[in-house]
């Protein structure tokens, strides 16, 4: 593993793989993700169904070595659930320098980890990898963005979390005019609203030029709420098709940041 990194497509280091294995696990609701290593950083993507599609982003910055071969690709199917506990092998508690390799094309992606309180204990795990599935593309290049909101990450995470948890539904209706946001559920009895201007203390920014109602499943909804609990700052852009772009910023002590980003495709009348 000292030889150099001619040898593998891909190699990394980090000081510390806590933060990591907590943005995993906030997009760990599928057994296997597609990990893939491009020059400006780590992507592990799991889908579910044609409906919801979740990127965790690991910019190469949070690395203190970080390479790839530029003359092959780095992707491939991996279990996110192994990789996790992987990273987690020293505990909870614990955190743990980590380096990574992955020397070719099927062969295993190698993990070395070292505790940071215990001098001389190491250890290395090699998980197994497949091909890659093909990844749903939900680009529309003749939809526009027909809204967008910044908010405070805690402050809608207890929004979400008071939601009624019976509801199937969940329908944003948006608009210039005040309130500006109404987030309305509904479940087989039950139909509850909650209104959201633009002014509120949760509310960073707001942009809509015209009144638009959209709906969604509200277990779709459901699934960022891991992420959202690390979260600082969450950006909701709406397309002219339905589409809900949530992205998700999480801060290290460093101010060096990791994202994750949702994809959730909306109910159609």
């Amino acid at each position: 593993m000292d030889e150099g990194t001619s040898q593998y497509y891909f190699t990394a280091s980090m000081e510390s793989g806590k933060l990591l294995c907590s943005l995993l696990k906030a997009i760990q609701f599928q057994e296997c993700a597609v990990f893939c290593a491009m020059p400006e950083g780590l992507k592990l993507t799991v889908e579910e169904g044609k409906c919801v599609q979740a990127s965790a982003y690991v910019p190469a910055d949070n690395f203190t070595e970080y390479h790839i071969r530029d003359d092959v690709d780095v992707m491939f199917k991996i279990s996110i659930a192994v990789l996790a506990e992987c990273l987690n092998i020293f505990g909870s508690g614990e955190e743990s320098s980590l380096k990574m390799y992955y020397r070719c094309e099927g062969s295993p992606l190698l993990l070395v980890l070292q505790p940071l309180s215990v001098h001389n204990v190491m250890t290395d795990c090699e998980i197994s990898t497949q091909t890659a599935d093909a990844l749903l593309d939900l680009r529309d290049e003749e939809a526009s963005e027909v809204a967008k909101l910044v908010l405070k990450a805690p402050a809608f995470f207890g929004l979400l979390s008071d939601l009624e948890r019976s509801c199937d539904i969940l329908e944003l209706n948006l608009s210039p005019e005040h309130p500006n946001v109404s987030i309305v559920t509904y479940g087989m009895q039950d139909r509850s609203c909650i209104d959201m201007p633009k002014s509120s203390d949760m509310v960073q920014t707001f942009s809509c030029d015209e009144a638009v109602t959209l709906k969604y499943q509200l277990h779709h909804i459901r699934l960022i709420m891991k992420a959202l609990a690390l979260s600082t700052k969450v950006f909701l852009k709406f397309s002219s098709n339905g589409l809900l772009l949530i992205q998700l910023k999480m801060e290290k002590e460093d101010q060096r940041q990791m994202f994750s980003e949702f994809h959730i495709v909306p109910l159609l009348d």
